[in-house]
C-alpha cells in the first residue's frame, strides 16, 4: 500500500455547511494499485470435478496453478466424478488431501462435497434402518365380497428389497375420500398377499356377500436400498463420513441436493407412495402422538362429516416428512464446524428440480429457506424473486446460484444481471467434460467470462448492503402441499398444482416491484416477525408490504401474525380463502377479520401500488440497496469497450457519468461519496458539477474508513493514475 497526497489531483469543496472548513483543502488518500483488483469479502466459488485424470499430483498441481493464474476463482469445492469415490477410499482421500495442501500453498481455499446421498452404494445397513415406502390400492368388492388389488411402488434412485402387507380395511364410501365410520373394518388378518414383482404385492380378500359393494383399501410397505433419514444409523454414517477427512484442513464442506431417495421424474401412474421406515415411524409417533399407519390411511380417507381428520393427517405428515432432510443438514453443519472449525464454509444448495409442484418436495422437503448456510444458495437459474427470498432468509448480504450450461454467453448475461441484486454465480464446473456444460478451464470460456467476474469483484470490494426489497411475498406451505378438497388440483406428485405461485411472484418482479418470496414456515418458526413499528422483519431485513398467497390450512401462528399485522394497519394483499386451519379446525372468525382489513383482496399486479410501494426506477438497469446505495450493471459496455452513460438519483442528488460493466454508489444526504465502485471510471458529476475524475479511465473502488478518510484501489501500475475528487 502506498499513501499518496494527490495534491493537484484531490480537492474537496464544501457541499454542506458542515464541510465549509474543509473547502479547498487537499485530502490524503490511501491508494493501492492492483492489476487486476483483488477479491475481498465474498468467495468466488467454483465446482471442481475430481476425475480419474485429476488424481495424480502432477495433474492437480497443474490445475491449481491454472486456477490461480488464469481465473478469478478463489474457493473451489471438490466433487467426485467419473468413478472417483471420496468415501472409504484411500485413493480419494489422498487426492483430496493433496489438492487441499497444494491449494493452500497457492492461496486457494478448498471445500469438499461429501456424497452422503450415495451411502447405499457404499455400505450395507440393517433392513430396519432402511427407508420404506407405503403403497396403496383400492377396489370395490363384488357381489360375493371378493376383490383383489395390487399396490405398486416405484422409485427412481433406489431398488426395492422386499414388500410386506401393512394393513387392509374395508368400508362403504359416501364420497370421494369419505367413508361411513360405522362400516369401517380392519380385515388384514383375512387378506392373502403375494409379492408379484419388485415393489409390487397382490392382495386378495374374500369376505362374503355381506361386504358386497364395500371398498377394500390395502396398504403395503416396501423396503428400499436407501437409509432412513430418521435413523440413528444415518447420523453415525454422517459423522463417519466427515471424520474420514478430519486430518485434512478443509475450508468448507457441502451437501449437494441432499434429501430422500428420489421419486420418478415423470410418474405414470401418478406417484401416491408415502415415505416411512422403522425410525421414521417411531419418531413420528413420539412427536405427534399418533401412529403413522393410521395417519397415512387418514391422508386418503376421513369419516363422513369430519373433513378435519384428513386435513390434519395430510398437514401433519408433510410437516414431519420435511424434517428429515433438514435435520441431517443441521447435523452436518454442526458436526462439520466441530471438526473443521467455526469458520467452516457451509455449502452448497439443496434446490433440486427448482419448482414447487414437481418432485422437489419429496426430494428435499422444500427446505430451501431454512437449511443452515452463511449465504442463500440455489442452482439452475432459480427465479430472482425466489432467490431474493433465500438471500434474506440467511445471514449473508449476497447469495449464490450454481449455474452451468452449454452457452458461454448465458453465463455473462446472467452474472451481470444477477449482480444488480447481490446474487453471484457459483460456477459449475471446472474441467467439465460436457455432460453438464462448457469446460470452464478452457480459453473459450475464460476469455469471455473472466472480464465479467473481474468487474463484479469491484462490487465485492464495495461490500454492498442487501437489496432493497419493499414487498415480501409469503406463500402458505400447507396450501401448496394439501390440495383438499379439489381433486382436480391434485397433480402427479400429490401436490396442489392449481396455485401458480411461481408465476404470480415472477409477474410481480417483472412489473418492477422488487420482492422476496418465503414460505409461511418462517412465520411459524419465529424467523419472520413484526417489529415495534408493525413492520415485517426477517433476519434484519425490513419490508414495507406483504403479499400473502393462500392461507388455507395455515397454522395458528401464521393466522395470529396476519391478524396482528392487519389490526395495526399493515399493508396486506391477500389471495385465497381459508375456512380451516392446519389441524382442520374452522377459522372463519379470525380469517374474516384478516380479510376485511386487507388493503387489497385478491392477487393483482395492477393493485400492488395500493400497498404504498412503487416500482423500481432502475428496473431495467440496476437495483437499489437497503442503505440507499445503488448498483448498475451493463454487459454491452464491457463486450464492446464502449462506456455506458448513466444518470441516477442517490440520496436526493443526481449523479451522472459513464462506466464499463459495473457501477455502485453510496452517497450521504449532503452528496458526499461514501463508497464507490466503477468499472473504467472516468468522470463523475453530482447535480451537474464534476466531483470525481481519473486522469485515465480505470477500475476504481473508493471507500471511506471509520475515521472518515478516503481509501482508493485503482487498476494499473503504482503512481500511474490520479484521482481528482470534489465534494
Amino acid at each position: 500500500m502506498r499513501t499518496v497526497r494527490l495534491g493537484v489531483w484531490v480537492f474537496l469543496m464544501a457541499a454542506a455547511a458542515a464541510c465549509t472548513a474543509q473547502a479547498g483543502k487537499n485530502i490524503v488518500v490511501q491508494t493501492r494499485y492492483e492489476n487486476p483488483i483483488r477479491n475481498e469479502h465474498y468467495p468466488e466459488l467454483l465446482y471442481w470435478f475430481v476425475t480419474p485424470q485429476t488424481l495424480a499430483p502432477e495433474d492437480y498441481r497443474l490445475d491449481v496453478d491454472h486456477i490461480m493464474r488464469d481465473t478469478v476463482f478463489d474457493f473451489p469445492f471438490l466433487t467426485a466424478r467419473e468413478g472417483v469415490d471420496f468415501m472409504d477410499s484411500p485413493e480419494g482421500h489422498t487426492a483430496v488431501a493433496g489438492i487441499v495442501s497444494e491449494g493452500h500453498a497457492k492461496g486457494l481455499r478448498i471445500g469438499l462435497s461429501l456424497p452422503l446421498q450415495n451411502v447405499d452404494t457404499i455400505r450395507t445397513f440393517a433392513l430396519n434402518d432402511d427407508q420404506t415406502v407405503v403403497g396403496e390400492a383400492e377396489e370395490t368388492l363384488d357381489a360375493g365380497g371378493r376383490g383383489s388389488v395390487t399396490p405398486v411402488v416405484k422409485m427412481r434412485s433406489a431398488k426395492p428389497l422386499k414388500t410386506e402387507l401393512l394393513r387392509v380395511v374395508v368400508f362403504q364410501k359416501t364420497g370421494e375420500g369419505v367413508y361411513d365410520a360405522a362400516t369401517l373394518s380392519d380385515v388384514t388378518a383375512q387378506a392373502r398377499s403375494t409379492e408379484t414383482g419388485p415393489g409390487a404385492m397382490s392382495v386378495t380378500v374374500d369376505l362374503g356377500a355381506r361386504y358386497a359393494g364395500y371398498t377394500v383399501f390395502a396398504m403395503t410397505t416396501t423396503w428400499f436400498n436407501a437409509l432412513d433419514l430418521m435413523s440413528d444409523a444415518y447420523t453415525r454414517w454422517l459423522h463417519d463420513a466427515v471424520d474420514q477427512y478430519r486430518d485434512v484442513p478443509l475450508d468448507g464442506t457441502a451437501l449437494d441436493e441432499f434429501g430422500y431417495m428420489r421419486v420418478p421424474v415423470h410418474p405414470a401412474p401418478p406417484f401416491r407412495g408415502q415415505f416411512a421406515g422403522r425410525a421414521f415411524s417411531a419418531r413420528f409417533e413420539q412427536e405427534t402422538g399418533r401412529p403413522l399407519t393410521q395417519t397415512l390411511f387418514e391422508t386418503r380417507y376421513a369419516p363422513a362429516g369430519h373433513p378435519e381428520v384428513r386435513i390434519r393427517a395430510i398437514d401433519t405428515y408433510w410437516d414431519f416428512l420435511r424434517k428429515g432432510p433438514l435435520d441431517i443438514e443441521q447435523e452436518f453443519f454442526d458436526y462439520s464446524r466441530k471438526v473443521f472449525g467455526e469458520k467452516n464454509f457451509a455449502g452448497i444448495h439443496n434446490t433440486f428440480h427448482n419448482h414447487f409442484t414437481n418432485d422437489e418436495a419429496w426430494a428435499t422437503g422444500l427446505n430451501w429457506w431454512t437449511i443452515p448456510r452463511q449465504y442463500g444458495m440455489s442452482d439452475e437459474d432459480l427465479s430472482l424473486p425466489l432467490r431474493m427470498g433465500l438471500l434474506v432468509a440467511h445471514p449473508g448480504k449476497i447469495m449464490y446460484d450454481q449455474f452451468y450450461g452449454m452457452d458461454i454467453h448465458r453465463f455473462a448475461v446472467k452474472a451481470m444481471n444477477d449482480a444488480r441484486f447481490n446474487a453471484r454465480l457459483h460456477y459449475h464446473g471446472y474441467n467439465d467434460t460436457g455432460r453438464w456444460g462448457v469446460d470452464l478451464s478452457k480459453d473459450a470460456f475464460l476469455s469471455k467470462q473472466m472480464p465479467v467476474e473481474r468487474k463484479i469483484r469491484l462490487l465485492n470490494r464495495f461490500d454492498p448492503a442487501a437489496p432493497d426489497l419493499p414487498v415480501l411475498v409469503v406463500f402458505g406451505m400447507p396450501s401448496l402441499l394439501n390440495w383438499l378438497p379439489d381433486e382436480s388440483a391434485r397433480n402427479e406428485f400429490d401436490i396442489n398444482a392449481s396455485l401458480h405461485i411461481e408465476e404470480k411472484v415472477q409477474a410481480v418482479w417483472d412489473a418492477g416491484y422488487r420482492c422476496a418470496v418465503v414460505p409461511s414456515d418462517l412465520i411459524d418458526n419465529g424467523s419472520l416477525r413484526l417489529d415495534e413499528g408493525n413492520r415485517p422483519v426477517l433476519n434484519g431485513h425490513t419490508f414495507r408490504a406483504v403479499v400473502y398467497l393462500y392461507p388455507q390450512f395455515a397454522k395458528r401462528t401464521t393466522l395470529d401474525f396476519l391478524d396482528r399485522y392487519t389490526q395495526h394497519g399493515g399493508a396486506l394483499m391477500l389471495e385465497g380463502e381459508a375456512s380451516r386451519d392446519f389441524n382442520g379446525e374452522p377459522i372463519g372468525q379470525i380469517f374474516d377479520r384478516i380479510a376485511a382489513r386487507a388493503r387489497v383482496r385478491q392477487f393483482s399486479v395492477d393493485k400492488i401500488a395500493e400497498l404504498g410501494v412503487k416500482p423500481s426506477p432502475l428496473r431495467d438497469t440496476g437495483g437499489e440497496l437497503e442503505d440507499g446505495s445503488i448498483i448498475l450493471t451493463d454487459l454491452d459496455s464491457l463486450e464492446t469497450n464502449q462506456p455506458k452513460p448513466f444518470a441516477v438519483d442517490v440520496n436526493g442528488h443526481r449523479f451522472s457519468g459513464t462506466y464499463v460493466g459495473v457501477f455502485a454508489l453510496m452517497a450521504s444526504a449532503s452528496g458526499s461519496i461514501e463508497k464507490l465502485a466503477c468499472g473504467e471510471c472516468g468522470a463523475l458529476k453530482r447535480d451537474g458539477r464534476e466531483v470525481l475524475r481519473l486522469r485515465k479511465p480505470a477500475d476504481l473502488v473508493l471507500l471511506r474508513n471509520s475515521a472518515g478518510a478516503y481509501e482508493a484501489v485503482v487498476t494499473g501500475s503504482e503512481g500511474g493514475n490520479g484521482v481528482k475528487l470534489r465534494h
